[in-house]
């Protein structure tokens, strides 16, 4: 058996990797806990917008007066009913509200790049339990082969036609064989079990993978680097971070500009005086308030360089991310490249190594050959074989990393 010989199975009950991605989606607590916090940064959104609006408010008062009044009542009450309307806060109103503004667009840009770190563990996962599969059955042929070459060497010895040295050689390889099968077989079982905790089924539960490392993948194309930072996730947060941040200055300004508020109010009280039979009264009028902050200690500066230094640090993250998108472009290209050109080399060279198993083991059978220069070739096989898979695998990630970094092609299903 081959790298390049793909088992030929029944394709009902398999997963396919976007089916898995969906499943996984579905049931990921990270990202239902990023959908919360979006639906929180729209709540107050939506709370900071309700400043352009007026409110109402009722108070009531009511005094009990110990000293004996005479005819008038001991108990007193009024109850007040205030409409206030904002005017002028120093811009303050619309300034929350753009802040807020800024903070649920950010948000729901920190949801799309959580969703996007959801979908890539995913497809590590994915990729993660094929490599593990694959390398249970190298290693599992692997121990065939050197089962088989046990009963001949076995059936040879017996004849008088070899040593006990080399049946002992053999036996001793296919004791390592077993050990190494039963580290696979550990190796993919931790993989089964991340496979399934991801998408919230039973560890244990077999899968059938539909696509394999084994299958032939086309590179992406490559991302205009300008075009990636502009649309993707983190750069947009932060964006919206150094935004909101403009808007906290103005925000903080505002809090020492005179404010301009009107307000209609009604009055529900006993008549004057309070006295038995007097019944209640109604009144009413319109107010306009007006504040001016005049001196706080320096407060307005204090308050004023916080503010801009938070400008300035969201201002350095949002350059900070810039780079960092770059970098891990031109990283995950670099590594894509490598991988399948290392993918590429260890296909050809399994098929060679597999050419000289096969001729090593029919020369030994014939007697042209040692024992030696067979078990020489299983080694070689079958390291050959771990670098085809490792070289794959890692080409399968690469893919998956670059999408990552680049978001292409990895549709969010919600």
């Amino acid at each position: 058996m081959t790298l390049l010989t793909v088992a030929v199975v029944n394709v009902y009950g398999q997963v396919s990797i976007d089916e898995y991605r969906r499943e996984v989606m579905d049931f990921s607590h990270t990202a239902e806990s990023s959908k919360v916090a979006t639906e929180a940064a729209e709540a107050d959104m939506r709370v900071a917008r309700k400043g352009y609006l007026p409110s109402l408010d009722m108070s009531r008062d009511a005094g009990y007066a110990f000293r004996d009044r005479g005819e008038v009542r001991q108990l007193d009450w009024v109850m007040r009913a205030d409409i206030t309307q904002p005017i002028f806060y120093g811009g303050q109103v619309r300034a929350s509200a753009k802040r807020a503004e800024m903070l649920h667009s950010g948000a729901q840009s920190y949801e799309q790049s959580t969703l996007l770190g959801v979908l890539y563990d995913a497809e590590v996962a994915y990729w993660q339990l094929s490599k593990a599969e694959t390398y249970l059955e190298a290693i599992g042929d692997y121990h065939d082969i050197v089962g088989s070459l046990r009963q001949v060497v076995a059936r040879r010895f017996a004849e008088g036609y070899t040593s006990k040295s080399d049946l002992l050689q053999v036996e001793s390889r296919l004791s390592d064989a077993e050990y190494q099968l039963s580290m696979a077989r550990q190796q993919w079982l931790q993989a089964l079990h991340r496979f399934n905790v991801l998408r919230g089924y039973e560890p244990t539960l077999q899968v059938v993978l539909k696509e394999s490392i084994l299958d032939t993948m086309d590179m992406p194309i490559r991302s205009d680097v300008e075009e990636l930072i502009a649309r993707h996730p983190d750069y947009m947060a932060a964006v919206a971070e150094r935004e909101a941040s403009r808007w906290s200055v103005k925000v903080v300004r505002a809090s020492y500009l005179p404010r301009v508020g009107m307000g209609v109010y009604g009055l529900w009280q006993p008549a004057t005086p309070n006295v038995k039979g007097a019944g209640t009264r109604v009144d009413g009028g319109v107010t306009i308030s007006m504040s001016t902050p005049i001196y706080h200690f320096g407060e307005r500066r204090e308050a004023m360089r916080s503010a801009r230094s938070d400008l300035r640090r969201s201002e350095l993250t949002v350059e900070d991310v810039v780079d960092r998108i770059t970098l891990g472009e031109s990283d995950a290209w670099t590594n894509l490249v490598s991988t399948r050109e290392r993918a590429d080399a260890v296909r050809r060279n399994l098929i060679l190594a597999t050419e000289n198993l096969d001729i090593s083991t029919y020369s030994y059978h014939e007697g042209l050959a040692t024992i030696l220069d067979v078990l020489q070739a299983q080694l070689s096989w079958l390291q050959i074989y771990q670098n085809a898979i490792a070289a794959l695998s890692d080409y399968a990630l690469a893919i998956s990393a670059y999408r990552y970094i680049s978001t292409y092609q990895l549709e969010i299903t919600n």
